[in-house]
This record gives C-alpha cells, structure tokens and sequence, in this order.
C-alpha cells in the first residue's frame, strides 16, 4: 500500500520486481535475468551497447537458480514483448534447481509460476503482523538515513553499490585487512543440479528465440575463493554440455583478475567495475581497459580446450613467506646547505652502506627477488635491496663508486625525458642534474647498478593543471581505455630506451611519487611486469610461488636524518 518499490525488492525481488513491472514495463524492452552476481551488468552499458533503444531493466533476485530463471523469462517474454533477453549465470547454480524456497519472501510471484492468485495474496495476509510494522519502522528509518531500505534502485532493477564502490581498493594490504570476513571459504557446492541446467538453458534459448527476441548469455567472473567450492571436472563437463546448447560470454574461472580479490564485494560477487570490464571486452570498447586474458566466447569447438584452461587451478604457493627490506634513495649531495628528506650527503650513504655490510645483509637486485619467488634461486641469509630513484648524476659521481667500492648492487629507476640534462625543460624551475646514457651503460656493465623503469613523463605533478596528470594516476573524467593506452605507452617507450641502449631486462616500474592504484598495477602485470615499488614505509612479505607478493612493494627511506644504526634497525623491523 505505502508503493516503496525500493523496500519491496530489498525483501523480495522476485515478486516486487515483476509488481513494479506490471505497471511500468512500457518503458522498457530488454531484460537482464540471474541472481545477486547479476547486479554488476549494468543496464545503463547494455543500453549504450546495444543501440537502437534499447531500454535494459535487471530481474536480478537473490540466490536464484535457472528454474527461477526459466519462469521469470516466459512470463516476461509472454507479457512485456521484450526485444533483448540477457541470461546472467554464476557456478553456484550447479548444486540447486527449483529449491523450496526457505522464507515466503523468497517465493516467485503467482503471476510467473502460474499459482492461484488468491491463494498467494492470502499467504500475505497470513503474514505475522510484524512483516508490515517492519515495513514502517524502515519508513522511519529511511527518515533519518536515505540509504535504509533502499539498496535496491527501482527504476533499473539494480542493486544501489554507491557506498560499496567508495570503498578503497588500491592498497591490497589495506583492503585485506578490512575485508577478511568477506572472503572466507563458502564450503563444497555439489554438481546435483548440473544437467537440470543446461536444459533449462535450451528450453530459454528456444523460447526467446522463437518469439524474435535476442538471446545472449553470460557467464559471470568468479574468485579464487569461490572456486575452491566446486569440483573442476564436473565444471569442465558443465561448460561441455552448454556449449552444445549455446555460445556464451565467459568470464568465469582461473583468469588474470580471479585472484585478485579487489575485484569482489566478497567470496561470491564481483564489483561492478569488473563488470564494466566483461560489458567492454563483449562490446570491443576502446574506452574500457580491459585485462590480458579475460573475456572469452566459448562455443562447442573451443569448449574443451578453454575449460580445461580456466577450471584447472595454478600451482599453490608455498606459503613460505619472507621480510624483503628494501632501502630507497634520491639525490646524493655533499652540499650541508642542500637539506631535505630525499637528499644524503655522500658520508651519510657511505655510512649507511658501511653499517648495512658489516650488519651481515647481503644487497640483491630485484630479479633475485623474482627468481626467488619463481623458485629458481635462494636468497642470501640476510637480503636485502638498495633502490634510488630518478636517475640523478649524484648517483654516478657517489653512490655508484661507493657500492663498487664495498662491492655491493643496486637498482636505479630512471626518468626518461630528463637523461643527461643540467637543466629543467621549463626556465629556472630547480632541478638536480641527471646521468646520461654513457654513464648508465657503464654503470650497468660493471655489474654494481641494474637500470629498471621510472616512466618517461609521468614524473610530475598537475595538481594545478589538468593536462599533467599527477604521477600515473588518471585525469578526471579520463576513461579507463584511454588512461591505459596512455600509460602502456608511456611505460613502453621508457622500457624500450633502456633495453635498446642498456641491454638489460626491464621487469621492474617504480611509481612517480609512490602514487599507483588499482588499475596501474593490473595494466603493469598484463604488460609483463614482474615488480612495482612505492613509497609506502615498510617491508613487504614476498611469498614463494605467489608472483603477486611482489607487486606493490614498501620501501624504507633512508632520509639524511635516519642514523646509519638506526637504518640497520629498520631494515630488522625494530
């Protein structure tokens, strides 16, 4: 009576969906059916996508399996006439089909099962009387707090994630710790329901289709999590059986984003930017970056070979894991009038240096790091890595004889378009100069210094000016497509200068300013990269056999006001 559409489908979509429906279905033609994971195809995408007026409505409902499916599209296509059918499914259908519902409010509406009408509405009235004064305690909630009751949005069909999606996600630390109860282990899900639906699946696919109306199918991503809950041959023979029924969009699996838990709200359902990835990989979307080896169109002769692929699990990790302390410099300056938090006076590096040694640790580049993690190699009882960043000349004229002196290493990351220069590109601003070429080609050749990259020209900062992007972040309003052709440019070229005038590998990138975000590290993976440092404070666990471990590395700063005793102190973690 109160018509607080959002309230009834928070309880129900199943039944107030198809309500809400029945008055206001003339403003749509296209349809979106599957369960919660659904919420993340965006009906806004679909209608950009599709063209010609497409006007996409989400039949998401919590938990649903193909039988629900099933009866929600032919009471959909028998009364509403759609254009576009699109079928979400996950893989947790495999172990449930047409359920007893446990809560009445988990029940289909009479309308789309077929039930008397009379017989349904009673059930309502027969509700405990708490069921409606709840309904008024959320009014007076929603009173106080606009989001109460109203996760659901009406008008699209979707579930309301605005408060989910502002939560943090670039620092994987950071989100693990406050998300570990989100993803715990969901236990075995039986294949029990397996042939029941592909069935259904034929019988949605013949029907849509015999009314004129397009039929496609998408299969959800899933997480690492999620997939420890089902057998894998039974998948392969899942992904066999509906391949023979009909091609579909596949995201499900071991893929490039399954174990990156930042994709997913929790165990069992993906963020919407994830599905804004599947939507631009379906739709050749330039504006959508989308990762290396995700998406896929499974049909009856790739199906065999693809499933194999994406349902065996990688090799497990060792679990053993490592402190890896890693130091970071900048400019190396004799100058006491030169103060600053990035500036070390050439004693104070000798000193640091000197204490590191005789302290018993051993400096390693980062390509011991990843042999180590890729078990190719052990490390030294104590390692340790002594990083500087920007490509100063004080690199060359100090740090660099001082290293080779005490016959230890270390990694410099360069800037590109500041090789050799005395002077800033812009008239009178500061600027420290840089060693050239020739200078890091001798460097590299003694085997003291390994070269590794810190981009061409993302090494400044545009807070002021929104054509200069601040480090590798994205602009405002930049889509995603066009900051990743940017940026894969950018880290290319700067990979390309090095190895052609250097000859050593570039696996590693080092973040401007320590900025980086989600997205950066993913696109650094897909290009192949194996390490990313910041300038987050602290040291960093690497795990055998986990490559992801050496994403997004702390470092220690070794600023002129840390004493060389107290350094030695850092890189123990005291």
């Amino acid at each position: 009576m109160l018509k607080w559409h959002s309230y009834d489908m928070v309880n129900n979509p199943r039944v107030a969906k198809i309500g809400y429906l029945d008055q206001y279905h003339d403003r749509y033609n296209s349809y979106i059916i599957g369960g919660s994971k659904s919420s993340s195809i965006s009906p806004t995408l679909l209608n950009k996508y599709y063209g010609d007026d497409a006007k996409f409505y989400s039949m998401l409902m919590y938990g649903g399996d193909f039988h629900d499916y099933e009866k929600t599209l032919v009471y959909i296509v028998d009364h509403y006439k759609p254009k576009n059918i699109v079928i979400h499914m996950s893989l947790q259908e495999i172990s449930h089909y047409n359920e007893t519902a446990t809560d009445f409010k988990q029940s289909l509406h009479a309308k789309v099962t077929g039930e008397s009408l009379f017989s349904f509405y009673l059930k309502y009235l027969k509700l405990n009387p708490s069921y409606g004064y709840t309904k008024l305690e959320g009014l007076a909630k929603r009173g106080i707090d606009p989001f109460e009751y109203s996760q659901f949005i009406p008008e699209t069909g979707v579930y309301n994630k605005v408060k989910r999606d502002a939560e943090k996600v670039d620092d994987l630390e950071a989100f693990m710790a406050a998300n570990k109860e989100a993803f715990a282990p969901f236990g075995k899900l039986e294949a029990t329901a397996l042939d029941k639906n592909v069935e259904a699946i034929k019988r949605m696919k013949e029907y849509t289709e015999s009314h004129g109306i397009t039929f496609r199918m998408i299969a959800g991503a899933t997480s690492e999590q999620e997939l420890k809950s089902y057998d894998m041959s039974a998948l392969k023979r899942y992904w066999a059986k509906i391949a023979n029924v009909t091609d579909f969009w596949d995201f499900s699996g071991y893929t490039n984003v399954s174990g990156d838990l930042r994709y997913f709200y929790d165990t069992m359902h993906y963020r919407n930017t994830l599905g804004a990835m599947m939507l631009g990989y379906i739709f050749k979307d330039p504006d959508v970056y989308v990762p290396k080896n995700f998406g896929h169109l499974t049909t009856k002769d790739n199906v065999a070979e693809y499933a194999e692929k994406i349902f065996t699990p990688p090799a497990a990790a060792s679990k053993t894991k490592l402190k890896m302390p890693i130091l970071v410099y900048h400019h190396i300056d004799e100058d006491p009038d030169e103060p600053g938090p990035l500036i070390t006076p050439p004693d104070k590096f000798r000193s640091d240096m000197a204490a590191v040694k005789a302290a018993g640790y051993t400096p390693v580049f980062m390509q011991d790091l990843i042999d180590y993690v890729d078990g190719k190699k052990e490390l030294p009882a104590k390692p340790v890595a002594i990083t500087l960043d920007d490509g100063y000349l004080s690199n060359y004229e100090y740090a660099y004889p001082i290293l080779k002196e005490l016959g230890m290493k270390a990694t410099i990351s360069m800037i590109g378009w500041s090789v050799g220069l005395t002077e800033h590109r812009v008239p009178g601003k500061p600027f420290y100069p840089h060693f050239t070429w020739q200078e890091a080609k001798e460097m590299v050749d003694s085997g003291v210094i390994d070269i590794q990259n810190h981009s061409v020209d993302m090494h400044e900062s545009g807070k002021d000016d929104p054509d200069v992007r601040i480090g590798v972040l994205s602009k405002d309003g930049e889509s995603t497509g066009a900051y990743g052709q940017a940026f894969i440019e950018d880290v290319r070229e700067m990979e390309s200068r090095i190895e052609s005038r250097l000859g050593n590998e570039v696996n590693v990138f080092t973040y401007p300013f320590g900025y980086y975000n989600h997205l950066s590290e993913q696109i650094l993976k897909d290009m192949g990269y194996r390490v990313t440092l910041t300038t987050k404070s602290g040291i960093s666990d690497i795990v055998r056999g986990d490559p992801r471990t050496l994403f997004g590395l702390k470092r220690i700063n070794a600023g002129p006001e840390v004493s060389s005793d107290a350094l030695v102190g850092k890189l123990a973690g005291k």
